[in-house]
């Protein structure tokens, strides 16, 4: 689903630009509030599993207001009211899966990124040779063949990548057949990955990863693996950041693999002592190259629902 192309519009507007801000209803609800009654041009519900979860109205332009991020169970009554009371001619409801319409606001919300609109790099994007370590690209895809996708299954469903930067890891999983969303907070890295076609405008969003539990993706993704390329710099000054971020990574899947690279031997022990804190088994892979910074040491670790239902029970 395309809202632009939906809403017959050339641009949506979104009562927040950003994920992380469409989490919080009450100002959504404020809004809608204030509208109940206004004139408006046209009006749009979209409509899941026979719940109002988004509203757009026109006036001059579209304004969508949402629910889809964090379901608000008073969001529907606002949105239901001013659908009804609005005074116009051009009123329409569609209906959609809930996932299809999220995946339609993480498009609009990636398309303000690119247009500049939430976005100051616009004018600062480095070019794509810059931007890109083919080297290291290619070393991703030996690593998966040789050390990965022979010992471990990834292609089980949906990965979820926590820090992806630019995506120039993600593009590799991509080529490699792998269905990827991609999740970093530094939104210029995010804004440059979507620019040069690294990143999926559809399955990508910018997002602190310490805050993962906040949001409902497994009512939209069932992810079977988590991934990160390059995780750190891992100090001591920054490790209860890091414990939070592999905290949440586990939380996210019942069952599957973990899969995260780091530069330093140091940064790869700690990582696999977390996971060990949280019930993960794993093992380190050595992938070092002199020619290399990148990858250059590797944890599988591994989350089995089964087991862990047993150990909870114990």
């Amino acid at each position: 689903m395309d809202l632009k192309q939906v809403l017959d519009a050339p641009s949506v507007l979104l009562v927040d630009n950003t994920y992380a801000g469409l989490k919080d209803t009450a100002f959504s609800n404020y809004l809608l509030a204030e509208m109940i009654g206004s004139p408006v041009d046209a009006v749009s519900s979209f409509i899941c599993n026979g719940q109002i979860r988004g509203i757009a109205f026109k006036q001059d332009f579209w304004t969508l207001v949402t629910d889809i991020v964090k379901h608000d169970p008073e969001f529907e009554s606002y949105a239901a009211a001013l659908f009804d009371s609005a005074a116009c001619e051009r009123r329409q409801s569609l209906s959609s899966e809930a996932a299809d319409f999220h995946e339609a606001v993480v498009k609009l919300l990636c398309d303000l990124l690119l247009s500049g609109g939430s976005c100051e790099c616009l004018g600062g994007r480095r070019s794509d040779v810059v931007a890109y370590s083919r080297e290291r690209q290619q070393r991703l895809k030996l690593l998966f063949r040789t050390k990965i996708e022979p010992y471990y299954n990834l292609d089980s469903g949906e990965t979820l990548e926590i820090c992806c930067g630019n995506g120039m890891a993600t593009a590799v999983l991509h080529d490699m057949g792998y269905d990827v969303f991609a999740l970093d907070s530094d939104k210029c890295a995010v804004c440059e990955g979507l620019f040069h076609g690294a990143l999926q405008r559809e399955q990508t969003a910018v997002l602190d990863a310490r805050h993962l539990s906040e949001y409902e993706f497994d009512r939209y993704h069932e992810f079977r693996s988590v991934v990160g390329f390059m995780l750190g710099a891992i100090y001591e000054f920054n490790k209860t950041d890091w414990r939070k971020i592999l905290s949440q990574a586990v939380g996210i899947i019942n069952d599957g693999l973990f899969l995260f690279t780091v530069q330093k031997k140091e940064e790869v022990d700690f990582i696999e002592k977390t996971m060990q804190g949280f019930d993960i088994k794993g093992q380190v892979l050595d992938n070092r190259d002199a020619a290399s910074i990148y990858d250059q040491w590797v944890y599988v670790g591994f989350k089995d629902a089964v087991s862990q239902l047993r150990r909870d029970r114990a």
